[in-house]
């Protein structure tokens, strides 16, 4: 990026929102200096940049000051293009025909020299999407619910029953071609996370539904504060800690970012430390099994109990 797309940029961010020196050099990775010299070039260029002193200082502009928006660079096009064509390769995306209507537009609104460049960088970039049969109908219901905080009827299959349960969904994640949906549960009085393909059927709440109290109280902190609520690390819940090898943490790769940030070790391994639901244990035990000697998890207790468990039935099965 050169100095007149990173001054332009910079105008575009405050437009949005004031920002700080420091968030603004950390945003296009140059020194506050750097950022400090671009602010005085913009005002000397007529652009009304206002700065702020003290502990909650940065720059802003004038709510009535708009700039159009610049053409976009042959590079942004491609940024564009790139993760459109990810989205269009998994199994189930958000607005399938919003998305479809929209690289219309983008390929239409942009010049025949730009589409070209786009499409030869497209030829030497891919975005590795898991292929997945699992589909997801009910995604963009779950995406709206989260959005405006409504509470759903789902059915749901999980890998040992089949239930139906009144959820406020909270974010959906992307993790590998799956869809995950992270969502207060009225039946179980906690945040679970649910994979999107198993929902059987989600509808409005039933008629008369009310959140039990308590929950209904943290879902408005959530909301409020942009958090799931209760956290998944509540500090009510048990801590899991373990300790993983380099190929433990390959194997579990994709498993792991839900588990927070991982302490890396010199030997490559990592130690895993964070605290979940209790009813999430049994998953937790199934994974940490699933990884064998590349795994030690050295709590809580419950958790280790449950894995021994699992050992000594895999030992009758098989020791004859």
């Amino acid at each position: 990026m050169n100095r007149i797309e990173r001054l332009t940029a910079i105008v575009m961010l405050l437009q949005d929102r004031p920002h700080t020196s420091r968030q603004i050099a950390r945003r296009f990775e140059v020194s506050k200096r750097t950022v400090l010299r671009d602010v005085q070039a913009l005002c000397e260029m007529g652009v009304p940049v206002i700065a702020q002193d003290g502990l909650r200082g940065g720059y802003s502009l004038p709510p009535d000051y708009l700039l159009d928006p610049p053409a976009l660079s042959a590079q942004e096009s491609f940024l564009l293009l790139l993760a459109l064509r990810g989205l269009g390769r998994l199994a189930d995306a958000p607005f399938g025909a919003a998305r479809a209507s929209l690289l219309a537009k983008m390929r239409a609104a942009l010049s025949k020299s730009q589409v070209s460049t786009a499409d030869q960088w497209l030829d030497a970039v891919e975005m590795a999407v898991p292929t997945r049969d699992a589909r997801a109908p009910f995604l963009d219901t779950l995406i709206a619910a989260a959005h405006q905080r409504e509470w759903l009827l789902a059915e749901y299959v999980s890998a040992e029953r089949r239930s139906t349960q009144h959820l406020l969904p909270l974010k959906v994640v992307e993790q590998r071609g799956l869809w995950y949906c992270s969502a207060l549960s009225a039946e179980h009085g906690e945040t679970r996370r649910y994979r999107v393909d198993r929902f059987r059927q989600v509808g409005p709440a039933e008629p008369g539904f009310v959140p039990p109290a308590g929950l209904a109280a943290a879902a408005g902190l959530a909301a409020a504060a942009g958090q799931a609520a209760p956290a998944y690390d509540d500090p009510a819940h048990p801590e899991v800690r373990a300790t993983l090898s380099a190929r433990g943490l390959a194997y579990g790769e994709a498993e792991l970012e839900q588990m927070g940030p991982a302490s890396r070790r010199a030997d490559g391994g990592a130690e895993l430390r964070f605290r979940c639901p209790p009813s999430e244990l049994d998953w937790y035990a199934r994974f940490f099994a699933s990884l064998g000697p590349e795994a030690e998890v050295h709590a809580p207790p419950e958790l280790r109990q449950r894995l021994a468990e699992l050992g000594q039935g895999l030992v009758a099965r098989y020791h004859k």
